[in-house]
């Protein structure tokens, strides 16, 4: 594998950074001078991975610091921790945020885009129904422009595929959604282990969370650790005429 950083170049670079001579980290690290000075000069162009932690920390640096490597910040570690606990159906629908959140941000204009009068959200739609759900392993994604003050909170947008959610809610309906675990009795966005999407209102029963159905056609059922919860639903975009307040 070709070496991607210069040891000793890095190396020289620290140790005038921190004014420490040669003779002062070979102390620091009990590594014999000679040591030091071939990997400063690139005659040992490998050192052994402890050595150079030593190294880094006589330094008061980490390793990340010494190669330049940027190091994961607190939310990126959360996120990752978050990620290796969720189900193959919570990691399926993690990525499908990503990628769309990732190919929004590469549409949207570099410049004064906070100012901008509208904005692109993706907006998912399943591709296979079941009665009153959907089966969201499987969707396509499209990006609709709303304005900027038309659900500012929204994260995504669901696109219903049927009608057995009336008069909640019809086919072809915008649903706003934001990534937020909802209150009681906010009406919010959940997902079975089988990557089946439920509009269920947040509730409590016998002192346990509940998922309220909101129409005829589907059933209650108490909240367990094998359903994921994407978001609080805000309210109905509409389209047509977005000049009209959303319906909330």
């Amino acid at each position: 594998m070709q070496q991607q950083y210069d040891i000793g170049k890095r190396l020289r670079e620290v140790m005038a950074e921190r004014g420490v001579t040669i003779s002062q980290l070979a102390e620091l690290t009990d590594v014999s001078e000679d040591t030091i000075k071939a990997i400063r000069s690139g005659k040992t162009k490998s050192p052994g991975i402890q050595l150079m932690i030593s190294i880094a920390d006589a330094l008061g640096c980490t390793m990340d610091g010494f190669l330049h490597r940027r190091s994961l910040t607190d939310e990126e570690l959360y996120l990752l921790q978050k990620y290796r606990t969720l189900n193959i159906h919570g990691k399926r629908m993690v990525m499908l945020m990503a990628d769309s959140e990732d190919h929004m941000q590469k549409k949207l204009p570099s410049a004064d885009a906070y100012r901008a009068k509208t904005r692109r959200i993706p907006c998912i739609s399943s591709t296979h129904t079941l009665a009153s759900n959907s089966d969201y392993s499987t969707h396509a994604t499209e990006f609709i422009e709303i304005p900027t003050d038309y659900f500012p909170n929204a994260d995504y947008c669901l696109r219903l595929t049927t009608n057995m959610l009336h008069p909640i809610y019809i086919k072809d309906d915008i649903i706003a959604v934001e990534q937020n675990f909802p209150h009681f009795g906010d009406i919010a966005l959940f997902l079975n282990e089988n990557g089946v999407e439920m509009i269920r209102k947040y509730t409590e029963k016998d002192g346990s969370p509940y998922l309220e159905a909101v129409s005829r056609c589907d059933r209650s059922l108490y909240l367990t650790s094998d359903i994921i919860c994407l978001g609080t639903i805000l309210g109905i975009v509409r389209l047509e005429d977005t000049r009209k307040p959303p319906i909330t």
